[in-house]
């Protein structure tokens, strides 16, 4: 029995961690009675991803941009947008290439991250702040929280950053993963160093940057409390205290608990 539990929690860590695209959305927002425009964001490379953007029905000139895991698309991630906007937030979501009907990309689904998905935030990073506002908050989890903080650090037009379960480094990630029975693979070559957050976070925050919220489950397969601990030193003034959601089954931490880890973002955002 305890080699079958064993098995089964490194299948988990596995699944959570791996890349997996869909390229058919569930669900488009407007089944949902949701109002939305979408867009098609050209990146430096060539590469065209699609966003939906969901206008505040209270005429808020607040935005945030959101960015996922990696698992599925954005159309699975509509309840996140709903509880953005319930706060009173306009929300833009976007697919990487290779998800949803953004741009061709072959994917390796046993690689952690790739460093194309760099551009593409940098590409959606602009759009917002051409197309809907100078300045705005960025939302990430998984990848999309490490990709939101390394980048999104660097950048004058973010205020805030909110980041549910960032990675480290190439480096952190390699060194975790090798404990695995079927390790990952992380993209050495190719990602920039500027953008990995335990490098970031070395410089000082742009002027515009007011604060970070790190959010990580206590049981969480491949990342720690220490780790963001070990972050949040690097920035104390402004990373606010990191808010540990309790995950025993180590599902999305948002679908844990909505009602506390909402309260936990409003909190952050008004404060």
């Amino acid at each position: 029995m305890k080699h079958i539990t064993v098995f089964l929690v490194s299948l988990f860590a596995l699944n959570a961690s791996a890349l997996n695209p869909s390229r058919t959305y569930k669900q488009r927002p407007d089944a949902l009675n949701m109002i939305y425009e979408e867009h098609k964001v050209d990146v430096s490379d060539g590469a065209k991803l699609v966003a939906w953007y969901f206008p505040n029905q209270k005429k808020s000139t607040k935005m945030i941009l959101v960015s996922h895991n990696g698992e599925g698309n954005m159309a699975d991630y509509l309840s996140n947008v709903d509880m953005l906007l319930s706060i009173g937030y306009n929300v833009l979501i976007y697919d990487y290439r290779g998800f949803g009907e953004s741009s061709e990309f072959e994917m390796d689904n046993n690689m952690y991250i790739y460093p194309h998905f760099q551009d593409d935030v940098i590409a959606m990073i602009d759009f917002c702040g051409k197309q809907f506002a100078p300045t705005f908050y960025m939302y990430g989890w998984g990848m999309g929280a490490g990709l939101s903080l390394g980048i999104g650090y660097n950048r004058p037009e973010v205020k805030r950053i909110i980041a549910d379960t960032p990675f480290l480094s190439m480096e952190h990630l390699e060194m975790r993963f090798s404990s695995w029975d079927e390790p990952m693979d992380v993209p050495f070559a190719g990602y920039d160093k500027r953008y990995e957050p335990i490098y970031s976070l070395d410089l000082p925050p742009q002027k515009t940057l007011e604060k970070i919220l790190l959010i990580i489950g206590n049981y969480d397969p491949l990342l720690k409390l220490d780790d963001m601990k070990s972050l949040k030193m690097k920035q104390p003034e402004i990373i606010a205290p990191i808010y540990e959601v309790t995950n025993p089954d180590r599902i999305d931490n948002f679908l844990v608990d909505k009602v506390g880890y909402t309260e936990a973002i409003k909190k952050f955002l008004s404060n």
